[in-house]
């Protein structure tokens, strides 16, 4: 079957039809190992350890399920029980739930039969004779010695399903920033502050009667009902973990995230990822230190899914654009253009680009969208030669995450191979907060980029916070300035005065300058006194498609 989102009652047909091809057909959780029964009315329950078809008491170590869910993809397996052989077929889906969510389950098509067929199986009988101590490190994470995001997940869910709390809470904490504090203190500083909150945890989960984990790194989880709960409960922990490890030049900032749990069948993992979202959304805050879920935040998350599951039917569709908006010089032609995506609906209207572009980051699909810009930027550029427009760049931007994600070298110097560009021709725009993310994985790739040809600009320049201190470690070619600048302010002559000197430092330092935002003729003429000569906004152009470029420049 193929991989994808089904409802409820999509998925209750395939099974029906399926089940006269194999001894069982049926949907689980590989995350809390539980099989899925799917109502009538469109919601799903969790039901008996899927594992207990092997009559065990643990998790498959090998589980094929698993792997299917955490890597997308069909997996296969055969399994010896009771010298019987089980070919296991593992499908990875998405399932609707009724009130919106996503959750990813798989769909397991088992087949029982008297002889392996010359394949390789797990014998279960072995595999469920381990014993205590392996059990117990399966189990407990080594440094805190608290339940593993498994186990929590399976215990969690006995809790709820045993009611004896009408109502209850999910609560994820963690540290802002901790892989800082790591660099600033130590490992084993980092370790001890660890501890500390999973004690901390346990102690509120022993007096609430609830179960707490470490699901990975800094991220610890916290099941309680509703009536040992209390925000100053959780006030109290961070004062302590603050008092504790904050010192005069460093504040630790201990933030939680709170799901009111409503449906007790939805998957364990699904709770946590809902109370984590809430956590997310007061991840920047010094203010607050407590978020909960709230119905607004479901209305994005479903969002972001259609969003993620549309991409690739927009992308074969056509409807992911590249517009181009002019990059204009002082004597009022265009002498490239930066491209921009845009997605356009089925309706016609155009998604907002800090929409899809801020969840494509985040879902780690972005390289996918600025691959594809800039392949058809190249296309742009070579059906510009020998024309007019062949003296034209087209800038094209580069997030973060591309640096992570593919090899960007090789994938733009064989993009100019293949389309017969100078390297030149395309400018790689990247802002200045990527560059301070992580210079010391990405300094390397730019720079090699920049002896390969391929210029670099700097866009929006001073709307981070280390603008000066990186421009010297870094040799960009061109320098954006943010339309920050050309905003109204209260201190006007301020403002010109560091808008100037920005300008006059960029072209000591041998970089050309652009300024992104100019909509009015009194700011192109303010630029202009102030040195500035190239220009980027709407008193130009709105950012327009390709074709409308080649018909307005022709």
């Amino acid at each position: 079957m193929k991989t994808g989102k089904y409802d409820i009652k999509e998925m209750r047909a395939i099974l029906k039809s399926m089940s006269g091809m194999y001894d069982i057909a049926r949907v689980v959780d590989p995350v809390e190992c539980r099989v899925l029964e799917l109502g009538d009315d469109g919601s799903i329950r969790m039901e008996e350890s899927c594992y207990g078809i092997w009559g065990s008491e643990q998790k498959c170590a090998n589980c094929s399920s698993a792997k299917a869910c955490h890597t997308g993809c069909h997996q296969e397996k055969c399994e010896l029980y009771n010298n019987k052989f089980y070919f296991i077929h593992s499908n990875p889906v998405k399932l609707k739930l009724p009130d919106g969510g996503i959750s990813d389950a798989v769909v397991e098509f088992v087949s029982i039969k008297s002889a392996p067929d010359g394949k390789e199986y797990n014998d279960r009988a072995l595999e469920n004779a381990g014993n205590d101590l392996s059990q117990y490190r399966a189990k407990y994470d080594r440094l805190t010695g608290i339940l593993k995001a498994d186990f929590f997940y399976e215990q969690a869910r006995e809790m709820l399903t045993d009611n004896k709390y009408d109502s209850w809470k999910m609560i994820i904490g963690d540290i802002i920033d901790f892989r800082f504090f790591n660099s600033l203190f130590g490992e084993e500083k980092g370790n001890s502050i660890l501890i500390k909150i999973a004690d901390i945890f346990k102690e509120i989960a022993n007096n609430g009667s609830g179960v707490c984990s470490r699901l990975y790194r800094d991220k610890f989880a916290l099941l309680l009902p509703s009536e040992h709960y209390s925000d100053d409960l959780l006030a109290e922990a961070a004062k302590v973990i603050n008092d504790e490890y904050s010192t005069s030049v460093y504040t630790v900032r201990f933030h939680f995230g709170i799901y009111d749990i409503k449906n007790r069948d939805i998957p364990i993992s699904l709770m946590c990822e809902r109370a984590n979202m809430a956590l997310r959304k007061i991840k920047k805050s010094f203010r607050t230190n407590i978020a909960y879920f709230d119905d607004t935040m479901m209305q994005r998350s479903i969002d972001e899914q259609k969003i993620i599951s549309g991409f690739d039917e927009a992308l074969a569709e056509g409807r992911i654009q590249m517009y181009l908006q002019p990059l204009i010089g002082d004597d009022g032609k265009p002498f490239g253009a930066e491209a921009l995506a845009r997605w356009i609906c089925k309706d016609g209207s155009i998604m907002a680009p800090d929409v899809f572009i801020k969840t494509l980051e985040d879902a780690g699909m972005i390289h996918r969208l600025d691959m594809y810009i800039w392949e058809q930027a190249a296309k742009k550029l070579n059906t510009w030669k020998g024309t007019e427009k062949e003296r034209l760049t087209i800038s094209v931007n580069m997030s973060a995450k591309d640096f992570y994600s593919i090899d960007i070298y090789k994938v733009l110097t064989d993009l100019m191979k293949e389309y017969d560009i100078k390297n030149e021709k395309l400018r790689l725009e990247i802002t200045e907060s990527t560059l301070i993310d992580n210079p010391e994985s990405i300094y390397p790739i730019i720079s090699q980029l920049q002896e390969a040809g391929f210029v670099l600009e700097i866009d929006d320049f001073g709307k981070g916070q280390s603008s000066l201190s990186f421009l010297k470690d870094i040799n960009a070619d061109i320098l954006k300035l943010d339309m920050y600048f050309l905003q109204e302010t209260q201190n006007e002559e301020r403002s010109r005065i560091i808008l100037k000197s920005v300008i006059e430092m960029a072209k000591a330092l041998g970089m050309q300058v652009i300024s992104e935002g100019v909509e009015t003729e009194q700011q192109l003429v303010y630029l202009t006194a102030m040195g500035c000569n190239h220009f980027q906004g709407y008193l130009f152009s709105k950012p327009i498609t390709a074709e409308e470029f080649d018909i307005k420049y022709a």
